[in-house]
């Protein structure tokens, strides 16, 4: 029924004859007292009732704010007057808001994460004076680092455990439960260094998951209406992080980069796009992900424009990349060797009698092999690489069992478990290294496109040690004044 007026006695007469025959009662709203409506219970109790009522933001596991009605019971109809209820309603509805919404399903820091995962991870970040929205990479592991450290979303019993488990911090007393389920009302820096500390046997984790809840939280403060975190300052900020040890392993002499080079030329029809994309990346030393993305030529499609991440440019010998770091475009120059290996490559996939042939028609330089379709991604020439690190004492391996040969054969079959020394990451480092010695720290670094020349002596470039050491310190080599000695000056 639309709102009517309460004050009429007439008309509260009148709901009297309106009893529901279902189980759940009819609501009749007052439109002359707000937050006033009365209650008409089905038969056969036929009771009318006043109540109070409002609404309040509820939210959904995903975050979305959705909007739900509130009562409070306040008299029969008839046994006050009218105005003494009105009076009544205006005197107490903020009471009764605030001791209805202690007893409402609080929201927690799990509720903003999942909302975060929903709602926000394919926003933007800010570079410069510029909005960039986010890498399809970045999106995947703001993703996985909450769903895995804060929402416990892991197979993984024993890191589980590690964030749930009674936990000592700084000799206080302990800590019980996980981070996920603390109220955000009552959400704490210190909350948050508790949880960054439990993870201190993984700190290069503990400090990214503790950066994709800061962002999750500055994400959250920015909205209006459906903001879940009222506080006025991000509890993650400030949080001592852990030091991580940089990663800057290379092939670290220059006779294993020739060798492994070398081989790629002499072998490559034995796995012609593997030893093609290995040889690519020790040439030209740009980003695995720039890299699965190339196309023989500038695609004329805008689908295919925005799939790819470059194309191969063989009349400048240049690759053209938009930088997924900084999102601008990139030439970056090809050597004699990579132009070589490519142009190889081209023949062996026209070519039906060879391994590259399942590639002919594909516009992909390393297309996929289940599919060729598609490009290669990071799970495509894992296990190969394994196996080819290992020709070159870059991998390990240890015996895991050792199996019959079936069909009545005669034999053994042994099982390995490899490991690796150096990955596809490291190449980039290594072709850094040895560019930087050969030309200077600063040209590598602006080959690389690096922002500042820290960047490439923090994550990149291996000085070359032999070089800074010197057999003496201030020599006084031939060309030097004997001056005569105090004292002797004649007079």
């Amino acid at each position: 029924m639309k709102p009517i007026k309460f004050s009429n006695k007439s008309n509260l007469e009148k709901l009297k004859q309106l009893h529901p025959t279902g189980k759940i009662p009819s609501k009749v709203f007052s439109s002359d007292c707000e937050s006033l409506c009365v209650f008409i219970q089905p038969r056969p109790s036929e009771n009318i009732s006043f109540y109070g009522h409002w609404s309040v933001v509820r939210y959904t596991k995903d975050g979305k704010a959705k909007r739900q009605g509130r009562y409070k019971y306040i008299c029969r109809v008839g046994s006050k007057p009218f105005e003494i209820v009105r009076q009544l309603v205006v005197n107490n509805i903020d009471k009764w808001k605030k001791e209805k919404s202690q007893s409402s399903v609080v929201k927690t820091v799990g509720h903003l994460a999942e909302a975060f995962i929903t709602h926000g991870t394919d926003g933007f970040r800010i570079k410069g004076k510029t909005k960039i929205k986010y890498k399809a990479r970045t999106t995947k592991d703001y993703k996985s680092r909450l769903n895995t450290y804060l929402l416990l979303k892991t197979k993984k019993t024993e890191l589980i455990s590690m964030l749930t488990a009674p936990f000592r911090y700084s000799g206080e007393t302990y800590s019980k439960g996980a981070l996920k389920d603390v109220p955000l009302n009552k959400l704490t820096k210190k909350d948050i260094q508790v949880w960054h500390s439990r993870m201190e046997s993984i700190p290069t984790s503990a400090n990214r998951a503790l950066a994709t809840l800061s962002v999750a939280i500055e994400w959250d403060m920015k909205r209006t209406s459906e903001r879940m975190f009222i506080q006025d300052a991000n509890p993650c900020l400030r949080v001592d992080k852990y030091p991580e040890t940089k990663d800057k392993k290379y092939i670290d002499t220059i006779e294993k980069v020739l060798e492994v080079r070398s081989y790629c030329e002499n072998e490559i029809t034995r796995d012609p796009h593997f030893l093609t994309f290995e040889h690519l990346l020790l040439e030209y030393g740009e980003r695995l992900t720039d890299s699965y993305n190339l196309m023989w030529e500038k695609p004329t499609k805008l689908t295919d424009l925005k799939l790819c991440s470059g194309w191969i440019n063989f009349r400048t010998a240049e690759i053209h990349l938009t930088d997924s770091k900084d999102r601008k475009e990139a030439d970056p120059p090809l050597t004699e060797e990579a132009v070589k290996m490519l142009k190889k490559l081209q023949d062996l996939k026209s070519d039906p009698n060879t391994k590259a042939s399942f590639a002919a028609g594909s516009k992909w330089v390393f297309p996929r092999l289940s599919d060729p379709t598609k490009p290669i991604n990071d799970n495509s020439y894992r296990v190969k690489l394994k196996k080819f690190n290992y020709k070159f004492g870059l991998a390990t391996r240890e015996l895991v069992k050792v199996n019959k040969l079936k069909n009545g054969k005669n034999g053994k079959r042994k099982k390995y478990k490899y490991t690796n020394l150096l990955t596809f990451k490291h190449l980039r480092k290594t072709f850094v290294t040895w560019y930087g010695r050969e030309h200077g720290e600063e040209a590598a670094s602006q080959r690389m496109r690096h922002s500042t020349l820290k960047v490439t002596r923090d994550h990149y470039f291996n000085a070359d040690k032999k070089k800074l050491r010197v057999k003496h310190m201030y020599s006084t080599g031939e060309n030097v004044v004997n001056f005569k000695k105090a004292g002797n000056d004649e007079q």
